[in-house]
């Protein structure tokens, strides 16, 4: 069974859209991290905001981009702590097409609305499998994303897309990018100290 197969088979029961109470984009994420040393993987939630672009004397920065944040959510025990949010921002995505992601022909629903998946091309060996939804017309917001790591405390991490709700000011975020920044600073450096190596990523942080 290939990658976007198993995606669909595991992945996102299509959960309905949130009601669209604000400008910009809400999206809703469970998010798992297993430490090394752990049978279980502790769950957490957040939901991801994005803002209007910032205007900067009368003009607007950076146009039709807009800056993103990361509330927390309560799931289970606790709301996760602000550092395993700040640093789960890096592996997020909410931004235009780009030549390293590939359209697929599946697709999931929320609620009345069909997302078509668009697929990450990741390097061999770095072990990331990454799915976008196309939440509006050449708008992608990362849907799934599944990562091992052969070193390092944490083993493995898993985010999934809940909830998605766009305002009537949805734009991209100005570091929506940031998942294909992740990956490049993973295959650019070498692992351990100093370099891309994400066993650092959560591992004081989970409890």
């Amino acid at each position: 069974m290939g990658w976007s197969s198993r995606f669909l088979a595991f992945a996102l029961a299509a959960m309905p859209l949130l009601g669209a109470g604000r400008e910009g984009a809400v999206l809703d994420y469970r998010y798992k991290v297993r430490l090394r040393d752990q049978g279980t993987a502790t769950e957490t939630a957040f939901r991801l905001v994005t803002t209007p672009p910032l205007e900067v004397r009368g003009k607007v920065k950076r146009p039709r981009l807009g800056g993103w944040r990361i509330e927390p959510l309560a799931a289970g025990r606790a709301a996760p702590p602000p550092a395993v949010l700040l640093r789960a921002l890096s592996w997020c995505y909410f931004s235009g097409p780009d030549p390293q992601l590939v359209p697929l022909a599946e697709g999931v629903t929320y609620g009345r609305r069909w997302c078509r998946l668009w697929q990450v091309q990741t390097p061999p060996g770095v072990g990331v499998y990454a799915y976008l939804a196309e939440v509006a017309p050449h708008l992608l917001a990362l849907a799934y994303l599944s990562a091992a790591f052969p070193e390092g405390d944490v083993r493995a991490l898993e985010f999934r897309l809940t909830g998605v709700s766009l305002g009537p000011g949805t734009v991209p975020a100005e570091e929506g990018t940031a998942l294909l920044m992740t990956l490049m600073l993973r295959t650019s450096a070498p692992p351990g100290p100093g370099g891309a190596e994400e066993g650092s990523l959560v591992t004081e942080e989970v409890h």
